[in-house]
């Protein structure tokens, strides 16, 4: 009997002992679950918290410039990479929080996002605004691919080989105008006590008295903005905000430089192309010139326009034989008249740029009214004859606006652009974005070095059950 009760007593020691043995590995496997599950878990809310940051991209950008990246002021008047570590948290924390079903809401994981630091990330000016090249290169080629590039290498070609922009005409102007003002002309006599200087009758002279005259060269009765900004509201005049890295960005090629000229032409206003609702109204002018006001701009942009086509028809008309011997055959006229047969060739050479100036002014208008020229002209593209280039002052031809060979204003534009300063134009691009970006509702305060497009963050976990886990990701919009 006592061995029995013995026996008995030894089986129930022995399955104690195999009931805690097991009790123990199951134990041990539900909390290797669990922290698996808090693994997994936090994985999958870290890549769902930040989607959700990069979701939160501002609208504005996206709806006038094509551009995603999250806006770290979230429409309040400071900025800080910690405001886009509180909304990581934030998310991280509703995505940890366990639904009621069937009235039942119990977690098993307890987790809470307990710190969550930002230890990488680049905005928008970064570099001089690479990361939002970078982003609008890439924007481009999906929409248009490279293939125009060929033209405007083409175009670039002509006025290098022509000198187009680097030759001073206005200096070789005056250096002839110098010899014909100092030249000790022939004396006539008036009455009997006074003689004068014989009289050079140029008809020259009163076409090149316009020029500097803006009114000359704008289409006839054209509304001319007189809006103004201060530049030390913007990002080009203030200390830029810097992020900690370019997340491995290259820069740009000198083919993705022209990519970038074209999305500053299809996103801004120009004179002939004016944008909705923008502060400035001649966007692409002040990119290319960076005055304070719309009518400096333009003034700028006109004069440019002018000198190069001034240029390409002085150039013409020099190796035109037949309309350089009909300026020769005026000079050598007026010169005899004059009794100065020595100022023969300084006199033709200043109708030459007289002649090559009225053409250029009508050009100007011709462009400014929306129609085409040519960067070289022939003898089928010329407008004025020597006779009527004499009556350009009283005369004054509006541009053509159906003329549909050649280049149009936004196309040397676009040629302009290509001869700009890289960093330069980039800035004064960011510039026109916050003017405009800040006149929409809920982005007052908008400012690009704000504007994050990477981030890489890390976050610290805690369980109510005592683990802990932290989790590091990275994210981007353009890589």
């Amino acid at each position: 009997m006592n061995k029995s009760r013995r026996n008995a007593g030894s089986i129930s020691v022995y399955l104690i002992l195999i009931f805690a043995v097991l009790l123990s590995f199951i134990l041990l496997i539900v909390e290797g679950a669990r922290k698996n599950a808090i693994r997994m878990k936090t994985e999958c809310a870290m890549d769902l918290s930040m989607s959700s940051i990069f979701a939160e991209y501002n609208r504005e950008l996206l709806n006038q410039y094509d551009l995603f990246f999250i806006d770290a002021s979230y429409g309040q008047s400071s900025a800080a990479i910690n405001n886009t570590a509180e909304h990581l948290k934030g998310y991280l924390n509703d995505n940890f929080e366990i639904s009621e079903t069937f009235g039942i809401k119990k977690d098993l994981l307890s987790l809470k996002a307990e710190e969550v630091t930002i230890t990488d990330f680049s905005l928008a000016s970064d570099s001089n605004g690479l990361i939002l090249k970078k982003q609008a290169v890439s924007y481009m080629k999906d929409l248009y691919g490279i293939s125009y590039l060929d033209e405007l290498q083409n175009q670039l070609d002509t006025i290098h080989e022509n000198a187009l922009l680097s030759r001073d005409i206005e200096a070789e102007r005056q250096a002839n105008q110098s010899i014909i003002d100092q030249y000790q002309r022939p004396k006539k006599k008036v009455d009997d006590d006074r003689w004068e200087d014989v009289e050079l009758n140029n008809p020259a002279d009163a076409v090149n008295a316009t020029r500097g005259i803006l009114s000359f060269v704008l289409p006839k009765e054209a509304e001319i903005s007189t809006i103004a900004i201060n530049p030390s509201n913007y990002l080009s005049e203030r200390v830029c905000n810097k992020g900690s890295s370019l997340a491995g960005r290259k820069n740009l090629t000198a083919g993705d430089e022209w990519i970038f000229n074209e999305y500053i032409l299809k996103k801004s206003g120009n004179y002939t192309q004016l944008k909705e609702n923008s502060e400035l109204q001649y966007e692409t002018e002040y990119i290319l010139h960076g005055k304070t006001s719309d009518i400096e701009n333009l003034k700028d942009t006109v004069g440019q326009l002018l000198r190069l086509r001034e240029t390409a028809n002085y150039t013409f008309l020099c190796s035109n034989p037949g309309k350089s011997g009909e300026a020769e055959k005026l000079a050598l006229t007026i010169a005899l008249a004059a009794l100065s047969p020595d100022l023969a060739e300084p006199i033709r050479q200043i109708i030459l740029f007289a002649w090559a100036y009225a053409e250029s002014v009508y050009d100007v208008r011709t462009l400014l009214s929306g129609g085409k020229i040519p960067l070289m002209k022939t003898d089928e593209d010329w407008h004025y004859s020597l006779s009527e280039m004499f009556f350009f002052v009283t005369d004054l031809e509006e541009g053509d606006s159906s003329l549909a060979t050649g280049m149009s204003y936004k196309d040397y534009l676009r040629v302009f652009l290509a001869l700009e300063n890289s960093d330069t134009k980039t800035k004064r691009f960011m510039n026109l974005v916050e003017m405009d970006i800040r006149k929409t509702d809920g982005n007052r305060y908008f400012r690009l070095d704000a504007c994050v497009d990477y981030v890489e963050a890390e976050a610290f976990i805690s369980s109510g059950y005592g683990a802990n886990y932290s989790i590091l990701r990275s994210y981007a919009y353009e890589d």
